[in-house]
């Protein structure tokens, strides 16, 4: 297993997208899956897309300019033409309501932009016409912060933006057509003419009963116990025995868990026939991660990985949470319901590049659901 930061690695999916999101990007370089991790990235710029094939393209400050933080997020649904843009600018400019919020492109004025929910701003489809127009130039863009005593001004760099916005054309099948925003001349000639792609259902989970938390339940001293001394070499004796790796912890001698509690299970009953197992599986410099079996309670012997990188369990769901890097300003995300027998993933989530927002500037998503609650 690779070694970061003198750790194992903790997680091939997980880790990849720390690595992706806490990385600078190099001049010139571009990097990514749109459908993976922290998505399709050159410089300044990154662009998502979920397996409905929504797409979200998000730009940033310079790195550099950790002090001004500013970002832009551009979501396109398929087959429609994208006529608006968001703003995310620090909270206590978002906040407040005494400030005009202005966009200028290459020092001209384009108006005021739309406060909109959450603290974001917006731009109308006048302005995000503009914006998408320039983008395959060099262009300053800027946001101006004006109040009576004066104004400031946040810039979103336009380094990357043509290559994402291109890349996004490429995967909604845009190329070509009149819903492209960047790309080649609009022509039934034009040999690299896509067809647009429609719009992909999202996947449906229906959740099964689970105890809810505030019923506070508990295996029985018992079956606790039984589980607490066969654990261990049922999980390193079942099917999923290659999973094992992933889980420092338990996959060989190693001093960073010989503790007490990084050693020890703990059960949770799901249902009167399921329990889940957690036991710790790694440790970083500020993540830690918990491997989740689910325990078949007439058939034990053969607990069902969920993951290796999970935060916590609550009513039903399995989360996990991660950051990009110290600041908290990038996380990785992923939950899974319980549908009756076992747990499905139900959301998969970047919080864009690590750019100074507290808790991530958006949420890019790469795999959505609609959760059913029981009935």
């Amino acid at each position: 297993m690779t070694t970061i930061n003198g750790k194992k690695r903790f997680s091939i999916g997980l880790m990849g997208l720390m690595m992706l999101i806490a990385a600078p990007a190099l001049a010139s370089d571009a990097y990514g899956n749109p459908f993976e991790d922290s998505g399709f990235v050159n410089q300044d710029w990154q662009v998502v897309c979920d397996n409905t094939l929504t797409c979200r393209a998000a730009g940033y400050a310079d790195e550099n300019a950790y002090e001004m933080p500013a970002s832009i997020l551009i979501t396109a649904n398929p087959k429609q033409q994208v006529k608006t843009a968001e703003i995310q600018l620090p909270p206590e400019v978002s906040s407040a309501d005494e400030y005009d919020v202005e966009l200028w492109l290459n020092d001209k004025f384009f108006g005021q932009l739309t406060a909109g929910p959450q603290g974001t701003y917006e731009l109308n489809e006048k302005q995000a016409l503009s914006l998408f127009k320039r983008a395959q130039q060099n262009t300053k863009i800027e946001i101006a912060v004006v109040s009576d005593i004066g104004s400031d001004r946040w810039q979103i760099s336009d380094k990357g933006m043509a290559s994402v916005l291109l890349k996004l054309d490429e995967v909604q099948g845009r190329v070509g057509t009149p819903l492209a925003l960047v790309s080649e001349k609009v022509s039934i000639n034009n040999p690299n003419r896509q067809t647009p792609k429609s719009l992909k259902s999202k996947p449906i989970i229906k959740r099964g009963y689970a105890y809810p938390d505030k019923l506070n339940k508990k295996l029985d001293a018992k079956t606790s116990a039984y589980f607490q001394t066969n654990m261990d070499n049922w999980v390193k004796s079942s099917i999923n025995r290659d999973d094992v790796s992933e889980c420092d912890a338990l996959s060989g001698d190693n001093s960073w868990y010989d503790d007490t509690d990084s050693r020890k299970w703990t059960f949770q009953p799901i249902n009167q026939r399921y329990t889940l197992a957690e036991h710790l599986c790694w440790r970083g410099a500020y993540n830690t991660g918990s491997g989740y079996w689910v325990i078949d309670n007439k058939q034990p012997s053969q607990p069902t990985l969920i993951t290796t990188t999970g935060s916590g369990y609550t009513d039903g769901e399995i989360l996990a949470a991660h950051k990009g890097r110290g600041l908290g300003d990038c996380w990785g995300i992923e939950r899974w319901q319980w549908n009756g027998e076992n747990f499905v993933r139900s959301y998969k989530t970047t919080r864009g590049l690590c750019r100074s927002f507290a808790g991530g500037a958006w949420e890019l998503p790469t795999y959505v659901s609609e959760v059913v609650e029981p009935k």
